[in-house]
């Protein structure tokens, strides 16, 4: 391709880095944690800074916005009690929103949040057309229906909970993996309640080959070391997961002395404490099952059954733990009780499905998820990080002397809990509600005077994010027209990113490094990321993912389409920013263009300028 061309048109911005996600807690030994109001601030000041490159770079520059001169409160409708919360506490405060994002904007971010991908040219042409008062919230139900709903979030659930045919401690092999991703996936495409998902993955029993929900116990075995330490790995993942609380440190000691820069809430929490939650597992066996492949006769998978006889005993000197003995006075065998509450099986519970009921209806369960909601969509956390709750520090009434509120909107947070309780913890109603609000339909460019980096957490403003790695490659092909095939262990071809069962596949393929350019992490010791690198910014420049499906000469593609309907420099200028950037173009990025494909061979030019666009800021964040 002509690079020489394409930086007159326009010079390929870097991709700015996000900062890393939250550190790993402690391992066994360590004797600190950086601490979540330093990750908070840090978050805060990347969000920031990025908000401000981003969208000067795509709003100031190309369409010739500037805040005006004296600060104006824009009028901004209060759709429901999202909006009530957060723009009380910016009245409140003396912080101003910025403006609603405009039609196209609001259409590209809504349909990448809920779905995955951008919107086609057909799709936003509509849109914009459509002159219904109601058509945002109309989109959005549209949206929700929609199967690519169903592949983002089940990759959004698959994430949470690491399913991953192999990891460091244990092997599901692509049967088990497929086994677990038809679970969770026809969980969210049938709107099984969340409380219900969990309830499941917790207590299944059954062949892991077989029974999808088999995986969450299996996924945690820990094959070099004792029964306890899955036990523990079961604990501590739950909690995580989903109670967004850092257990893990509470299984090698106590949290006294250690964790009171970290966490309040568990600072008095007792080792012991722990070992009762791990104590619900314990009857939980699973059974190995050799030669399960006749094709790959290393393969294994498991029975995972309910054991009576098993017992979470204190007399472990080996495995990945500090050794386990009881204190003075303390039986050697634990009872199951859950740390936050005491709770025990009831008489002829089984432990793990008393566990599941005991879990789901803590409060904090419903808390965490609906912060965990509001990430995926806001792009910043209630609570940050947002598996580093601290129960201590939720309400002014549980305040430690000299601490400071968690939350943001405390309030607020309190309500989508409330409201996702009440309403069958229906993870889409909940996505509905957070989409229709004003508040995040609210614009990335600060229109209503200077920004404030203080104001982080008022979400005065949308803070632009980078696609996920999935993303990026299906909206790759959504722009260029081009389909992409890629074939999946016991699945056959895949044509979504975001259908991928997990992060191992596409194997040894251009696709798969693509994608792990992007940062999809690997669910088990590589986190997803969405920090930028150099080798990014050469996969959109370089990659035969992305150049040879700009060309013209490459059937299907929009550049086939677009120069076979038309020679004219402004339609293919207009078509080219529809299809790339979900947008028309600006009468002066028009005129541009324009010039720049009369400037050349049109064919070639044409191409160049899309190349351009999707190495632009504008396309990788949103």
């Amino acid at each position: 391709m002509r690079r020489e061309n394409r930086v007159l048109l326009l010079v390929a911005v870097p991709l700015l880095s996000l900062g890393a996600g939250p550190k790993e807690s402690c391992p066994l030994g360590g004797s600190a944690i950086e601490s979540p109001q330093k990750q908070q601030t840090a978050i805060y000041r990347a969000l920031s800074a990025n908000a401000e490159l981003v969208s000067n770079a795509t709003a100031t520059r190309h369409r010739g916005v500037r805040a005006p001169a004296a600060p104006v409160a824009p009028q901004i409708p209060q759709i429901n009690f999202i909006d009530t919360h957060v723009f009380a506490k910016m009245a409140r405060d003396g912080v101003l929103p910025t403006s609603l994002s405009s039609d196209e904007q609001f259409l590209r971010r809504v349909t990448l949040d809920l779905t995955g991908v951008i919107p086609d040219s057909a799709t936003v042409t509509a849109f914009v057309a459509d002159k219904g008062t109601d058509k945002r919230s109309r989109k959005i139900d549209e949206l929700l229906a929609s199967d690519a709903f169903v592949d983002r979030w089940t990759m959004w659930l698959g994430d949470l909970v690491q399913n991953v045919s192999a990891a460091t401690n244990v092997r599901l092999y692509y049967q088990g993996r497929n086994a677990y991703h038809a679970y969770l996936k026809d969980a969210i495409r049938s709107g099984k309640p969340y409380d219900q998902i969990v309830r499941e993955l917790l207590s299944a029993k059954g062949d892991s080959w077989a029974v999808g929900a088999a995986n969450y116990v299996t996924r945690q075995i820990q094959n070099n070391g004792p029964p306890q330490d899955t036990y523990d790995n079961l604990a501590s993942h739950s909690g995580e997961k989903f109670l967004a609380m850092p257990l893990v440190c509470l299984s090698c000691h106590d949290g006294f002395r250690h964790l009171e820069q970290v966490n309040s809430g568990l600072a008095s929490k007792k080792r012991s404490e722990f070992w009762g939650m791990a104590a619900f597992f314990a009857k939980t066996q699973t059974r190995v099952i050799n030669n399960a492949d006749p094709n790959n006769p290393n393969a294994r998978k498991y029975d995972v059954i309910d054991n009576p006889a098993g017992t979470y005993r204190l007399n472990t000197t080996s495995g990945n733990k500090s050794p386990r003995a009881p204190v003075t006075g303390q039986s050697s065998i634990v009872s199951a009780a859950y740390m936050f509450n005491s709770e025990a099986p009831r008489s002829g519970e089984l432990a793990r499905d008393a566990y599941g009921r005991i879990l789901t209806a803590d409060r904090q369960f419903a808390r965490a998820t609906v912060n965990y909601l509001w990430k995926e969509m806001f792009g910043l956390g209630i609570v940050e990080p947002v598996n580093a709750f601290d129960l201590a520090r939720l309400l002014p009434s549980t305040l430690p002397a000299g601490s400071t509120i968690q939350p943001t909107h405390p309030e607020l947070l309190e309500e989508m809990t409330t409201t996702f309780i009440a309403g069958g913890y229906n993870l889409k109603s909940m996505l509905r509600t957070m989409a229709n609000s004003s508040s995040y339909q609210l614009s990335a460019q600060y229109t209503t005077g200077g920004w404030n980096e203080a104001w982080v957490p008022y979400f005065a403003r949308r803070y632009p994010k980078r696609m996920q790695a999935e993303a990026v490659l299906d909206s790759v092909v959504k722009a260029t027209g081009v389909g992409i095939t890629m074939p999946v262990l016991g699945l056959g071809n895949i044509t979504r990113a975001m259908a991928l069962p997990d992060s191992v596949e596409p194997i040894r393929r251009a696709e798969g490094n693509f994608l792990n350019q992007f940062g999809r992490g690997d669910r088990d010791d590589i986190v997803r990321s969405s920090e930028s690198s150099i080798t990014q910014a050469l996969s959109v420049m370089n990659d035969s993912i992305v150049t040879t499906r700009i060309r013209k000469a490459t059937p299907n593609s929009t550049m086939s389409r677009i120069l076979a309907s038309t020679q004219d420099p402004g339609a293919i200028t207009d078509q080219i920013y529809l299809a790339t950037l979900s947008r028309s173009p600006t009468a002066s990025e028009r005129q541009q263009g324009i010039d720049f494909l009369r400037g050349g061979v049109l064919n070639q030019r044409s191409e160049d300028l899309q190349w351009v666009l999707l190495n632009s800021l504008e396309f990788l964040f949103y």
